[in-house]
């Protein structure tokens, strides 16, 4: 029994060391006395990612045991030069309640972790309500607000809805859910009806005039090219499936006009590229390319 046993925790300790299997056929002789260990260094595990800028996260640098005076209750958000601001009224509403699983609800195109842990802190919700009631300004893509601690921004697609939902960085959170979006509309089965349609996902020849596959910059604006997503191949589309099952990262390349999102444990040698986050040329985190 005892030879068996020694046998079976020798082969768990293989298995975990090197990954692999192991045949518990062997023969394991029981020393008479026990041999000294000798003393070994863990080597780490080289990280697979170069040092592009990672995005981590979105909450801003307010401190939450000495909070500023931030509005706590419902206000009236200042439509400045915008008109109607219905769509974002009911969001500051749902924000000055604190009904996170109400914003979750209905900000479906955001990653729900993402949105609870950056509205369950109150101090951000009152950084939001405080930029709210700062004039509204309309720009090139959409609405902006500009607060003492944050700014927030309302896409077209966002502000023209029932409720908008303000934008978000591109953080690994987000890189993830946008993934899952992605696919459940390429299976047929989106996550919510009118996503990939009423909420742009891929950047196809509308946006191929960005598209470099090359260099991933810019190009002139009047050459045109398809982006290679549109004619991804099943192998292809695989890759991404893999990869949405991944720990990622997210890094930004070329001054933020893409983003590249992988494992970042390499379990997975995926790579799928983004649009950059706010641009005048198209909306944010359209999937590009996937290698």
């Amino acid at each position: 029994m005892k030879k068996t046993l020694t046998a079976t925790v020798l082969c768990a300790l293989v298995s975990v060391l090197t990954l692999g299997g192991c045949d518990l056929n062997v023969s394991v002789e029981t020393p008479s006395a026990p041999a000294p260990t000798p003393t070994t260094e863990a080597t780490p595990t080289p990280d697979p990612l170069p040092n592009d800028p990672p995005v981590e996260s979105t909450i801003p640098e307010i401190d939450e045991k000495a909070p500023p005076s931030l509005p706590t209750g419902k206000i009236k958000v200042n439509a400045g030069d915008l008109g109607s601001v219905a769509s974002v009224q009911a969001f500051a509403d749902d924000v000055a309640a604190g009904d996170v699983e109400k914003i979750v609800t209905w900000c479906w195109t955001r990653s729900p972790d993402e949105i609870r842990r950056v509205f369950g802190s109150p101090n951000y919700r009152g950084a939001v309500l405080e930029a709210l009631s700062h004039p509204g300004q309309g720009v090139t893509a959409g609405a902006y607000w500009e607060g003492d601690y944050l700014s927030l921004r309302f896409f077209h697609e966002e502000f023209n809805s029932r409720y908008a939902c303000p934008h978000t960085e591109f953080t690994p959170s987000e890189a993830s859910w946008r993934i899952k979006r992605i696919l459940a509309v390429h299976d047929g089965k989106p996550v919510h009806a009118g996503d990939g349609e009423n909420y742009w996902l891929l950047c196809d020849q509308d946006c191929g005039h960005i598209w470099d596959t090359n260099h991933l910059t810019y190009l002139d604006p009047v050459e045109s090219r398809k982006s290679p997503i549109s004619t991804a191949s099943k192998a292809q589309w695989d890759r991404l499936r893999t990869l949405s099952k991944a720990r990622l990262s997210v890094e930004v390349l070329n001054d933020g006009h893409y983003y590249r999102v992988r494992a970042a444990d390499g379990s997975t040698t995926a790579v799928a590229y983004f649009t950059a986050s706010w641009s005048s040329n198209s909306l944010p985190y359209l999937l590009g390319e996937v290698t």
